[in-house]
């Protein structure tokens, strides 16, 4: 069955039916001309909205709709992770050609669902709308933050260290081979190939690590999530700052997967490393003096955070490699929607 065959209101009542998450901040879901709901006391709200289109964020051949309709939320999560917020609602939009599949949709809301509720996150309403020829998902999410406790990209000063959660560049990694499965006979484990599409395919929102650092009472600066690779997004924090970065390049965090992949088809890690994407990391950067505090708090809490630097006067990234060399970092620098890939 497709579209054309069900409808649009068949369709929104069908859809709807698989979002089984409910919570009690809200008073009117889905079916009216808007939702309502009720916020905490001592918060501001926080909101954010992201785009995924076919052929540009995702291909249909290669991307199972559950694991879509998980990333569809887990990317709009990162955003409210990276202000230390709490997500509550969301709503969605989606541009569906005449033909497209019933049933896809209908797997891509149980992931959907899924992630709703790993994340608490409800929704609340949407719209479907005709597209010519491609189909697309807009979710815009709303969340509360502190009054007092919230992150954003500006703060950051000379002196502050650099760190990150998890590791870098499974997901370029794991997009590579996506690409270019028909086409190149990858080398080694198949485990390790599976481990980086999935980090590609269902990335995991820093909401517990964002949570335990609001919790934390340390010296956050500044804070961003890596959507567009580590040096395009730390880029964006020091120009809004007017400073610059010293990166060490032994730091750089690095799954066993992706050491192993990259070791065994010759592929150099940095490539992947600073400038992959769609990472969904935390990068924060940190008053000098609470360091020691930070790292008291990691092996409490077992989250994975790595110092990689360092940020200093003046312009630009500088990477100092394992011999002590310094390098500049030239752009561009990762993703950009509107320039020529790199």
């Amino acid at each position: 069955m497709n579209l054309a065959d069900l409808g649009e209101f068949n369709l929104i009542n069908r859809l709807q039916s698989r979002l089984k998450y409910r919570s009690k901040q809200v008073i009117q879901g889905i079916g009216d001309d808007c939702a309502v709901y009720a916020t905490a006391t001592g918060t501001y709200q926080i909101i954010s909205t992201d785009a995924l289109v076919e052929n540009v964020h995702f291909n249909l051949k290669t991307h199972p709709p559950e694991k879509l309709g998980l990333k569809a939320l887990a990317v709009n999560v990162s955003d409210i992770a990276a202000t230390g917020g709490i997500p509550r609602i969301a709503v969605i939009t989606l541009g569906l050609p005449k033909n497209f599949s019933v049933t896809f949709l209908e797997r891509f809301y149980s992931g959907l669902n899924k992630a709703s509720e790993q994340y608490k996150v409800a929704w609340v309403g949407g719209d479907t709308v005709s597209s010519p020829k491609h189909f697309f998902i807009n979710v815009t999410i709303l969340g509360e933050v502190k009054k007092n406790r919230f992150f954003t990209r500006k703060g950051a000063r000379a002196g502050d260290k650099i760190f990150v959660t998890g590791t870098l560049g499974d997901s370029a990694l794991g997009l590579k081979i996506l690409q270019s499965r028909t086409k190149i006979n990858w080398r080694g484990p198949a485990a390790s190939r599976k481990k980086l599409v999935q980090r590609h395919l269902a990335p995991t929102a820093r909401i517990k690590e964002s949570n335990w650092l609001v919790k934390s009472r340390l010296k956050v600066t500044a804070m961003i999530d890596i959507s567009d690779g580590l040096a395009q997004d730390l880029n964006q924090v020091l120009t809004t700052n007017g400073v610059a970065a010293t990166l060490q390049k032994s730091r750089l965090p690095a799954s066993r997967h992706f050491t192993v992949f990259c070791r065994d088809n010759n592929l150099n890690p940095l490539n992947y490393l600073l400038y992959g994407g769609e990472d969904y990391e935390l990068l924060f950067t940190l008053k000098a003096e609470d360091v020691y505090n930070l790292r008291e708090s990691i092996d409490k809490s077992g989250s994975p955070v790595t110092q990689i630097g360092e940020i200093r006067k003046g312009r630009g990234i500088t990477l100092i490699d394992d011999r002590g060399q310094s390098k500049t970092l030239s752009e561009p620098l990762g993703f950009n929607h509107f320039k020529a890939r790199r």
